[in-house]
């Protein structure tokens, strides 16, 4: 990520933005209740917290292309097992699509070599490094898309304590997992009057559509943070504020600090392995 931001700050720049939005789009955390096969504990929720996140910096430090792909196919293979592979599948496309834009984009702007296919030309070092970088983004949200999948939002908001987050930050989380669904339908209903009133009729012409598209955005911020306020206001009168702590994290016990342990060392191990290639 550091080489990123030195030398090539756009694919930072993209695969950070689609680490967040895949993160926060509300359908993405655990906001429905799990079934049965989604709350097999087999790793208790900080070790996958961890994991996940050491498992996405090495993917993105990586050097070779096979890696990511392996490690998308674990987590294609998990998701299968768990039997959660098609919600898995529907929350990939969008990633899917950031990484199919940075694969194009890179293969018709980085490089030396030009390769004629008619119509356009590609660059043979934009190609290679585009596919290595679509890798890593595809194995990435992978991994992410995974966690928030198979744990429930309020676990992983509250074991985040237990790694020293800013309660700051967990707050804000909190609340934009909850209200997102409430601020899209909200956006639905507005947009429905507007049809009701004729306001994206093609008679308009498309200035007049514009117009009635601003008006519309214009109102739904206002309703959002109008509604914002009140339930600030709402929380603060039932005697809420940012220490308040919800309930105590159990310690860590020793056969979750030893899986730990030796998944972090073979996360190491794959990234030396990566560079000794």
């Amino acid at each position: 990520m550091i080489e990123w931001l030195t030398r090539d700050p756009l694919n930072g720049l993209v695969i950070t933005i689609t680490f967040f939005i895949s993160l926060i789009l509300g359908r993405y955390l655990g906001e429905k209740r799990m079934d049965a096969g989604y709350r097999v504990r087999v790793i208790d929720t900080r070790i996958k917290l961890l994991v996940s996140f050491l498992l996405i910096i090495s993917v993105t430090l990586m050097y070779h292309w096979y890696f990511p792909v392996v490690i998308t196919i674990l987590c294609a293979a998990v998701a299968l097992k768990l039997r959660i592979l098609r919600d898995y599948s529907k929350k990939l496309t969008f990633p899917l699509i950031l990484a199919i834009f940075i694969f194009a984009l890179q293969g018709f702007t980085y490089g030396m070599s030009k390769i004629d296919l008619g119509i356009i030309s590609v660059y043979t070092e934009g190609v290679k490094y585009g596919f290595l970088i679509f890798t890593r983004v595809f194995a990435s949200a992978s991994i992410l898309i995974l966690l928030v999948v198979t744990t429930p939002e309020n676990e992983l908001l509250e074991n985040m304590r237990w790694f020293r987050v800013p309660a700051t930050m967990i707050e804000i989380s909190s609340f934009m997992a909850r209200y997102i669904k409430m601020y899209s339908h909200e956006g639905k209903r507005l947009k429905l009057a507007q049809e009701s009133r004729c306001g994206f009729s093609r008679d308009l012409g498309f200035t007049g559509r514009m117009y009635n598209t601003a008006s519309l955005c214009g109102a739904l911020i206002i309703r959002a943070f109008a509604r914002s306020e009140g339930v600030y206001k709402a929380m603060l009168s039932r005697a809420w504020h940012p220490q308040l702590r919800y309930s105590h994290v159990l310690p860590l016990n020793r056969n979750d600090a030893v899986l730990g342990i030796i998944l972090f060392s073979g996360i190491v191990g794959l990234v030396i392995f990566d560079r000794i290639l």
